[in-house]
């Protein structure tokens, strides 16, 4: 059983699934009372990019916007409806980038481990917001200044002990390697199994060091960073060295695509259109070598095996 906006589906329903991707991303900041848009703008706007990733093959989109970064069921449900694609949402907390905590609810700073624990794990048992949708993984970000600050240690064993309440698995944004040991180490000593952490990011420097490292420890391998470069060439030698020491097996992958964008009014954040990884990024490394069957295991049995709940 997999959780989307529209309710539960089996995990042969899931199909072809990018695990990474968004349809509002708020970074204005959490605990505003109003939205600056409708969802009927959202859908409009983010619609046409849904229904040609659809169009593509693809069936299911993971989408990473916990509560504080703009996460919204309304949008989620009428994009879900109208596109035909299966969409997961999440629990968690986001405080990736350098935002100090910006984008994580007031509830959740002031909370305990165990009490945002409770939080989370009532989302999944009794949906979100009273509106019977329940979560399909947790999401959550920290570490890409190099270190682990109090709070997002907070929510990582808070994370981890959702997970093993719930089953959900953890999706955990580090862009900075350098953080990735520190966090499994915490890991450890909430004694979640390593096959229940998914390193989110684990392209953005490429330390194929450490991929190795923790991809044989059963972390899994999130390489989702397809629609914000384009530089596909370092993909290349990476996937051909974790074919070589047999860890395809512990790969996911997503673009970090989209979205509608609530954001200060100087700044121009374009759409990262859903469809790049199909219409650009696997044609460009079958050119230069690789397997179509690589892509075909990784985005159905991989995501398929990852985003069961695990009891």
């Amino acid at each position: 059983m997999i959780n989307t906006v529209l309710g539960p589906i089996s995990e042969e329903e899931l199909g072809i699934t990018l695990m990474h991707e968004h349809i509002v991303v708020d970074i204005k900041g959490a605990d505003r009372e109003e939205r600056e848009y409708t969802t009927e703008e959202v859908v409009e706007y983010v619609l046409p990019y849904l229904k040609e990733v659809k169009d593509k093959g693809c069936q299911t989109i993971v989408e990473a916007t916990p509560l504080g970064l703009g996460r919204d069921l309304d949008v989620l449900i009428e994009c879900s409806k109208k596109s035909g694609l299966n969409i997961i949402t999440c629990t968690g907390a986001w405080d990736g980038g350098d935002v100090k905590g910006l984008s994580v609810p007031k509830i959740i700073k002031e909370s305990e481990i165990d009490e945002i624990a409770d939080i989370w794990t009532k989302e999944f048992e009794e949906g979100i917001e009273g509106a019977g949708i329940k979560p399909g993984y947790i999401k959550l970000a920290l570490g890409d200044e190099g270190q682990i600050f109090p709070l997002q240690e907070k929510i990582l064993r808070a994370g981890a002990r959702t997970s093993k309440k719930t089953g959900m698995i953890i999706q955990c944004h580090i862009w900075e390697a350098l953080s990735v040991p520190k966090a499994i180490k915490i890991l450890e000593e909430e004694n979640l199994p390593y096959d229940r952490f998914i390193w989110v990011h684990a392209d953005g420097q490429m330390d194929m060091e450490k991929i190795l490292e923790l991809g044989k420890k059963g972390i899994w391998l999130q390489f989702d960073g397809i629609a914000t470069t384009e530089n596909y060439q370092k993909y290349i030698p990476a996937l051909k060295k974790l074919e070589e020491e047999n860890l395809i097996a512990q790969l996911l992958f997503g673009q970090d695509s989209g979205s509608f964008w609530v954001k200060p009014d100087d700044e121009e954040w374009p759409m990262r259109p859903y469809v790049r990884f199909f219409r650009d990024f696997v044609p460009y490394c079958m050119k230069e070598g690789i397997d179509e069957g690589l892509f075909k295991k990784v985005i159905t049995e991989n995501s398929r095996k990852a985003l069961t709940i695990k009891k």
